[in-house]
């Protein structure tokens, strides 16, 4: 007897969920990405998705961050600060394309529909944070990085504006522009001139 019998393992239905849901983010934005349409894509039932996700705005956030991965493909070179420089170029390459206009919906429903933000907080921003703050703290620790200046305040200064052109089209949000708005923040907080 071969394969295996019974109902496939929750796994299963997760991954599949979030690829049906990524491309649908993709093709449609948060919009397109309903329960309905991603049961129908992926072939899990819907009620299998309502207990994993309580509302389509949650599997957007997973599916989302699941296609994105971490925010930051942080190859470390040795210079901390060019590391979160690297970082914010990394994001505004991915606010260029389709990646953005999802995010960009993301951000407008944290702020309309109740708990979403908590959501975004919790399952995509925290876990990249967390990645940023110990870059941080590596470049504290190495003495090229002011050890007064509190990480979080740092990351919010470093990826606060390339959101802020994203959300209002007032700026570019392309790699040139946020190297050069990156540099610009963390100036005064190098202890060691970053490499260019």
């Amino acid at each position: 007897m071969t394969g295996s019998r019974g109902r496939p393992r929750e796994g299963t239905h997760e991954v599949r969920a979030l690829e049906s849901a990524g491309e649908l983010l993709l093709e449609g934005g948060v919009a397109a990405c309903t329960v309905e349409a991603v049961s129908k894509r992926s072939g899990v039932s819907k009620p299998t998705l309502y207990r994993r996700w309580p509302h389509r705005t949650a599997l957007a956030i997973d599916a989302f961050a699941a296609r994105i991965g971490e925010l930051v493909p942080v190859v470390e070179t040795g210079d901390a600060a060019e590391d979160l420089v690297r970082a914010v170029a990394n994001l505004a390459e991915q606010y260029q394309g389709r990646d953005g206009v999802v995010f960009a919906e993301l951000i407008a429903a944290a702020v309309l529909e109740p708990g979403t933000a908590d959501l975004l907080n919790d399952r995509f921003f925290a876990p990249r944070r967390a990645v940023l703050r110990a870059l941080w703290a590596t470049g504290v620790d190495r003495g090229q990085l002011d050890p007064h200046v509190d990480a979080d305040l740092m990351i919010d200064l470093l990826f606060g504006p390339e959101t802020f052109r994203l959300l209002l089209g007032h700026g570019p949000t392309d790699p040139h522009s946020a190297v050069q708005l990156a540099r610009a923040a963390l100036r005064g907080f190098v202890l060691t001139p970053p490499r260019h």
